[in-house]
């Protein structure tokens, strides 16, 4: 369940900067300057901290919470699939960060991991046009629970930093610059909890149109993605990947032009490898590649629901190709 927010965006002020400051033409002055401009960092990071905390506090386990306010609004409802303006179900998922543009890429063991929390907002400038809304946050490679990270946008975050932005589903509406805030990890492992304060902007300039959103997430599962990792030998060079695996009805693309179409109705056990359509064995192509002569072999294991696969792979023509690796929580059509 995802409920929304009524908390305002809270930040500490650090009394310094405003220059309420009187006496400062001497040393005594200046000190005293230096001292409050130390003590209110503190406190605003004490105070962060503590509104993280109470975030998190406010949600019940298997539950999120999403507010977004400024040019755009949450509405306060959560977008299922029934809801006849969308496809698709709009569930709040932590997996493996999926790359892509300045996204960080993942995988299911090591990470980074992402998460992104949906709720339905408005923009001013079209209010009578709900969509679907979501915040995303891609963690830094090594993120461990317990920590407190920085966020950016995804251009501009360091790598200790957590990448950020705000969406409107159809490209409705990006807010993806002048990205700042905290996040808290409470827990991160096969589920996550954590809660989130930031602010970004549509534009670069001061005039860009702002929005700040709150929230928290907890025991939220982690969702293990189609994944490979093989080393590819291509005349003589090696290069080792670790690739998101795509395709369907048992066509799988795994990277570097690779396509292995598995049999259909396919379950555990070992199978063929070849370039020709047969039933019972695995077809494999090297579209990158001059490829006349293909042999190896693909073991299937059952994985849950899913697969894991072993494959060792030889191609000859006017490129010589060898791809050994693994495939990881494969899904099937089975007859």
């Amino acid at each position: 369940m995802n409920k929304t927010l009524h908390g305002v965006w809270r930040a500490g002020v650090l009394f310094a900067s405003l220059g309420i400051v009187t006496g400062c033409n001497d040393d005594s002055a200046s000190s005293a300057v230096e001292a409050d401009d130390g003590a209110s960092q503190q406190s605003a990071a004490q105070i962060g901290s503590g509104e993280l905390s109470r975030l998190l506090e406010s949600v019940e386990r298997g539950e999120s919470a999403l507010s977004i306010s400024g040019v755009v609004s949450s509405t306060g409802e959560y977008t299922t699939a029934d809801d006849p303006r969308y496809g698709g179900v709009s569930n709040d998922v932590f997996r493996p960060a999926t790359g892509g543009g300045a996204s960080r890429r993942g995988s299911n063991a090591e990470g980074p991991y992402a998460i992104s929390i949906y709720t339905d907002a408005t923009h001013e400038d079209d209010p009578d046009n709900v969509v679907r809304a979501w915040i995303s946050l891609v963690l830094p490679a090594g993120a461990e629970a317990g920590n407190h990270y920085q966020v950016a946008g995804f251009s501009e975050a360091e790598d200790d930093q957590v990448q950020a932005h705000v969406r409107g589903d159809g490209m409705a509406w990006t807010f993806s610059r002048q990205v700042s805030g905290s996040v808290y990890l409470e827990t991160l492992g096969e589920q996550v909890s954590a809660a989130w304060q930031l602010e970004a902007a549509d534009g670069r300039g001061d005039d860009a149109g702002r929005v700040t959103s709150e929230g928290a997430v907890r025991e939220l599962p982690l969702t293990l993605q189609s994944e490979a990792e093989y080393e590819l030998t291509v005349n003589g060079e090696t290069e080792s990947a670790l690739a998101r695996v795509t395709g369907r009805d048992n066509m799988l693309i795994i990277g570097n032009g690779v396509y292995l179409h598995l049999p259909e109705g396919a379950t555990a056990g070992s199978y063929p490898v070849q370039a020709g359509r047969d039933d019972g064995v695995v077809r494999a192509q090297f579209t990158q590649h001059e490829i006349d002569e293909i042999s190896g072999e693909l073991t299937l294991v059952a994985s849950g629901e899913r697969y894991d696969a072993e494959f060792s792979i030889a191609g000859s023509g006017e490129d010589d190709v060898q791809l050994a690796g693994d495939l990881r929580w494969i899904a099937l059509v089975e007859q």
